[in-house]
Formats: C-alpha cells, sequence, structure tokens
C-alpha cells in the first residue's frame, strides 16, 4: 500500500476588510477658503492580518512560501472598523511550482 502523504502546514491567518483613517494632502495651488475645508479620507484594506499590537495592524496580500508582499502597515488608532471574513491554511505543498 502507498504511503499516503501528509500535507505540511506553514501558517494559518484571518482575512478581514478594514476600513481606516488617513491623512489627505495636495501639492495643487488651491484657494484658502476651498482647503480650510478640507476632510481627511476614509481608506479600505482587504488582507490577511499578519500580526496586531496596541501600535499598528499588519496587513499582507501576498505570500509566497515564507516571503510576503504588498504589506500594508495601519496604525490601531486609525481602524475605524475591521471584519473578519475568512481563514485560510497555506500548505507547502500549495507552493511547489510542478503541482499546477
Amino acid at each position: 500500500m502507498p504511503k499516503k502523504r501528509k500535507d505540511i502546514q506553514l501558517y494559518t491567518y484571518d482575512r478581514y476588510e478594514c476600513w481606516w483613517e488617513d491623512a489627505t494632502s495636495g501639492c495643487e495651488w488651491e484657494n484658502i477658503k476651498e482647503a480650510e475645508k478640507s476632510k481627511q479620507e476614509i481608506c479600505f484594506t482587504e488582507g490577511y492580518l499578519l500580526k496586531k499590537s496596541r501600535d499598528n495592524h499588519i496587513f499582507v496580500m501576498s505570500f509566497s512560501k515564507d516571503e510576503i508582499g504588498d504589506k500594508m502597515v495601519i496604525p490601531s488608532k486609525n481602524i475605524k472598523k475591521l471584519k473578519k471574513i475568512g481563514k485560510k491554511i497555506f500548505y507547502e505543498k500549495d507552493f511547489e511550482y510542478e503541482s499546477y
């Protein structure tokens, strides 16, 4: 009987939608009265929560075995809404090029 291969689990991350407040800026000339009406923006990020602390939340969107890409660090105090939308288990076999 052939030996059944055990899938090696690398890591598990929860996926979130995150709405957060960010500063705005501009380099164009504008009227002072119009500039006084300026406001900060609400931004949206969707990704896997790599790590969170009192100071920040680190989200990532791309993985390549033990490396990440598309990282976003958001100050925790700027987060307005955080919604968990899933969970992903990454296996070693997911990153084997020949399997696709």
